[in-house]
């Protein structure tokens, strides 16, 4: 992944973060019949968590193609510094403790999936859309030798 790409799904993920953290908040209130009064500060906690979370993408940044087990290395790397930075902030914000853990774990698990699977899926229809072009430009251009031969 080039730079400008780490940063443009950093952007996405920030937001699909933020929006699944609150929704996690919410949920949690919910099934605990909680009511939460939020001071102003509180609620900068949310999108600092989840700008926090969103910077090991760095880790996956390359110049180049990488080799599998690079790629799956980085893969791993990314997954176990977003799990250490997500689990040591909440337990910092006292968001998580032991009646919740599990229900953290599903959350955590959910966002990291389902954020993997639609880089993957961009990632792949670029891979389409410029193999398509250059199929294209091959053709054309035994096109040309052909007839012109």
């Amino acid at each position: 992944m080039k730079l400008k790409d780490a940063l443009r799904f950093m952007f996405f993920l920030f937001c699909a973060v933020s929006t699944f953290e609150t929704l996690f908040i919410a949920t949690l209130g919910f099934i605990n019949n909680d009511i939460f009064v939020f001071e102003a500060k509180e609620l900068y906690k949310i999108p600092f968590v989840a700008f926090m979370s969103v910077l090991p993408v760095f880790v996956m940044i390359r110049s180049e193609t990488a080799p599998r087990p690079e790629w799956i290395a980085r893969k791993a790397l990314h997954f176990i510094l977003t799990a250490g930075v997500v689990f040591t902030l909440l337990i910092y914000f006292k968001w998580i403790d032991k009646q919740n853990v599990l229900l953290v774990a599903i959350f955590f698990l959910f966002i990291y999936i389902t954020a993997f699977a639609v880089q993957e899926i961009r990632a792949k229809r670029l891979a389409d859309a410029i193999n398509k072009r250059i199929n294209a430009f091959h053709e054309s251009e035994n096109a040309t030798h052909r007839g012109g031969g």
